[in-house]
């Protein structure tokens, strides 16, 4: 199914090795055989003249296109399960673990998608709800109000110990309340995030998240935009990443227009990750 996919979405960096029907039995599966480098092998990658970051962008966008057009995915990358061939496609091993959405949840997911590019609060949380990470009943006016998401956001990387604690309770807190979860499709969704955020740490820090979120969004609109707006409603060109939602929804300044790398973010998460870890200690 995920190589359907791939296929139909004409995604030719991903590779996913063929059986050999001949050969396979029930306890035995044969493919083709592939060979590369290891997902964190930049060493050799550079010096096979491989783009690290065409890498990364391959990756986003067969994830990404996958998910919203198709509603599946490979569940479970990770380090031993892909790797980077000879010239510069990404292979994809083992589908014991391969999400697929129902029609609900990837309408849902694609509303998740729109409303987060458009820095709409309530359509997000209303797709969150919707995807089972809320109850059904929950009144998103209340979520809105009691995690103080109708003020302007602040930049977590300028808060104290103190605050940075307090905050990060009282919103736990607050989940918990209102009967938050993580339903299993978020949960496979989020731990690939995870890795192709180490992936880019390894690879391509010097990328600019913004205009390449940017360069993902504008050609998911322009290619698909007109089917999503058909399954959700709104303009096809609706589906283009917004700078400007990205800086109410995080308050990150991004006025300067310098962008926002990975090395960026990364010294952000350290100067909040040894906030809690002074505090904790």
């Amino acid at each position: 199914d995920v190589a359907s996919s791939f296929a139909e979405l004409s995604q030719r960096g991903m590779v996913i090795a063929r059986p050999h029907p001949e050969l396979v039995t029930r306890r035995v599966l044969v493919m083709e055989r592939l060979s590369g480098f290891g997902f964190d092998d930049l060493e050799s990658m550079q010096a096979a003249g491989i783009d690290t970051h065409e890498v990364i962008r391959i990756g986003m966008t067969g994830f990404t296109e996958s998910c919203m057009v198709n509603g599946i995915f490979h569940g479970d990358l990770h380090g031993g399960n892909l790797f980077v061939m000879t010239d510069g496609r990404i292979a994809l091993l083992d589908f014991g673990i391969t999400a697929r959405m129902t029609d609900l949840e990837r309408t849902a997911f694609l509303r998740l998608m729109l409303t987060g590019a458009t820095g709409d609060i309530k359509g997000q949380l209303a797709a969150f709800r919707d995807l089972g990470a809320l109850p059904p009943d929950t009144d998103l006016d209340d979520v809105i109000a009691e995690l103080h998401l109708d003020e302007q956001p602040v930049d977590p990387s300028t808060l104290s110990q103190e605050q940075l604690v307090s905050e990060l309770q009282r919103v736990i807190k607050a989940l918990l309340g209102m009967g938050a979860r993580l339903p299993k499709i978020l949960m496979l969704y989020v731990k690939n995030l995870v890795f192709l955020d180490g992936a880019m740490a390894a690879l391509a820090p010097d990328l600019d998240l913004i205009a390449e979120i940017a360069t993902l969004s504008t050609y998911l609109a322009v290619t698909h935009g007109e089917r999503f707006a058909a399954e959700v409603g709104g303009n096809a060109m609706d589906f283009q990443i917004d700078a400007e939602a990205i800086q109410r929804n995080t308050g990150i300044d991004l006025s300067d227009g310098a962008g926002l790398t990975y090395s960026d973010l990364r010294e952000r998460r350290d100067i909040i990750r040894q906030r809690l870890d002074r505090r904790n200690n």
